[in-house]
């Protein structure tokens, strides 16, 4: 692979560190809504805070229930969008499900689950993302080179400063003809 390129596994840490940085996270957040994809980051972020944010293992039972109703009960899609429909495997959801109805509370369905959600946002969402963000950089470039950018281009500079010698010179030679007279 090129230098020029990101691996996958570069690519991935540099999603996560992104993820990490609340700013960061927020700006993506926004993208992910606009896109109708919000869930999708909502619920990789509270597996995530299942996983790392949980200290008191007695709740993890109810967390875990309630992630499940809020994301993934009666055939939830993560997304709100017609065009972009996406929930974890059949496989996968079921197994949440029939652990759920055992009472078998296991982290382990919920990282598979959040792995899928990452690869999936790793590979539809976040490159377009960063596209975005670049046309926006590039657009807020422009507009600031817009701004600062003189009305006339360089060759009317010049002809705009030869008029103003001649007027000027007009004006000197008129002034010293009065003098003369």
């Amino acid at each position: 692979m090129t230098s020029s390129k990101i691996n996958d596994s570069d690519l991935r840490k540099q999603f996560l560190q992104y993820l990490n940085q609340p700013e960061l996270c927020e700006q993506f957040y926004i993208y992910m809504k606009s896109e109708h994809l919000a869930y999708v980051l909502e619920f990789y972020l509270a597996c995530d805070g299942l996983r790392n944010l949980l200290d008191d293992t007695s709740k993890q039972g109810a967390i875990i229930e309630l992630i499940y109703k809020h994301y993934l009960s009666n055939g939830k899609y993560l997304s709100s969008s017609s065009k972009t429909k996406f929930s974890l495997s059949d496989d996968l959801i079921l197994s949440i499900k029939q652990r759920l109805i055992k009472h078998e509370y296991n982290l382990k369905f919920y990282d598979q689950a959040q792995e899928y959600v990452l690869k999936y946002m790793l590979q539809m969402c976040y490159p377009k993302f960063l596209i975005e963000q670049q046309q926006k950089e590039e657009n807020e470039l422009k507009k600031h080179q817009l701004l600062n950018t003189p009305k006339f281009s360089p060759m009317h500079k010049r002809s705009m400063t030869s008029r103003k010698k001649d007027v000027f010179e007009q004006l000197k030679q008129k002034n010293n003809q009065r003098i003369l007279k």
